[in-house]
């Protein structure tokens, strides 16, 4: 469905592999959560606003765990992209598939990417984007910016000109090292949290990942990008964040 070529603005939208599917290995995606997701992002379409995805889990859908990432990445794929096309299918509303590594995102060679990005969502069609990491170790090298989603997030971001980032994440919001929820970040207090980050379970996160959420949303925030750490097992995470519901998730602002 095409809708109305003009623009509240961009929202950019990060769901990790624990919000899509039931975990690495199994092959199992999490139908029901993408639906959800897949419903939020209409509706903020037919709000006005333009909506890409960056989704993680097509290593976690590729199933057998004794196969190379590589490979369960391109079995996973398009196990993931079927999915998303199809709950958006039933919205009237088509998708694009989008796999990048630095070369696409980085330098000179951005302007192809931008382009389509922007004529895709012009369009009424959401990009559903994803690191390109079933290439070989050689290439994942080249794309390590990339094959972290929270930055590749990050780079899409600011390339396309986004007004507000949305990060699906497990739990209430970015803890303290007494477990209170921070509500609000700035980009200069990023660095004095990172040690709430670095460590882990005893400040309610887990080891992994949650620098680099820091680092990316603040780098976001500094750009002037509205960023959210999100709560997605809460109903409508995403159209709260936008809506700016107060005491909801952790907010990172310039």
């Amino acid at each position: 469905m095409k809708r109305n070529k003009s623009s509240k603005g961009i929202i950019g939208i990060k769901v990790g592999t624990g919000v899509v599917t039931n975990g690495v290995g199994t092959g199992m995606i999490d139908k029901f959560a993408i639906k959800d997701i897949c419903r939020q992002c209409v509706m903020l379409m037919n709000e006005g606003y333009q909506v890409f995805i960056v989704t993680s889990g097509a290593v976690a859908s590729g199933g057998k765990e004794g196969r190379s990432k590589n490979l369960r990445s391109a079995v996973g794929q398009p196990r993931l992209m079927s999915v998303y096309s199809q709950y958006f299918f039933y919205l009237g509303v088509e998708v694009s598939q989008h796999l990048f590594t630095d070369r696409e995102l980085l330098a000179k060679d951005n302007e192809v990417t931008k382009k389509t990005l922007l004529e895709a969502m012009k369009e009424g069609v959401v990009p559903i984007i994803n690191a390109n990491d079933s290439i070989d170790s050689f290439e994942l090298q080249k794309i390590r910016q990339c094959a972290d989603n929270d930055r590749l997030l990050a780079l899409v971001s600011r390339l396309v000109g986004a007004s507000m980032v949305i990060i699906g994440f497990a739990e209430d919001g970015f803890r303290d090292n007494k477990g209170k929820i921070i509500r609000v970040i700035r980009p200069w207090e990023v660095k004095e949290f990172l040690d709430y980050a670095r460590g882990g379970s005893a400040s309610g996160h887990g080891k992994n990942g949650m620098q680099t959420k820091l680092l990316a949303l603040g780098g976001i925030a500094k750009q002037g990008i509205a960023a959210m750490l999100a709560p997605s097992k809460e109903k409508d995470f995403i159209l709260r964040s936008v809506a700016g519901e107060k005491d909801f998730g952790t907010l990172f602002v310039r």
